[in-house]
């Protein structure tokens, strides 16, 4: 029995421990990796922005070929 009393001690300890360690990472590495990551995306947002203005004219295209197209058929109707 005292043999258990041991190992639990010792695994609470541990798990101290690794709050600890966990606790002193976050402090030191989170904001960096958090400016790095924002710094990122501050890098991406020009090609975001190219790609938003790319994918409106793709629209406005498509909806300009589906009028077109219409019309196109609507004609030999009214022929006939």
């Amino acid at each position: 029995m005292k043999n258990e009393k041991g190992i639990a001690t010792w695994i609470v300890i541990l798990l101290i421990a690794i709050v600890i360690v966990v606790a002193i990472y976050f402090s030191y590495y989170a904001k960096p990796m958090a400016t790095v990551m924002m710094g990122g995306a501050e890098q991406a947002k020009p090609a975001i922005q190219r790609a938003e203005r790319a994918k409106d004219t793709m629209d406005k295209v498509t909806h300009v070929t589906e009028d077109v197209s219409k019309k196109a058929n609507e004609e030999p109707e009214k022929e006939k």
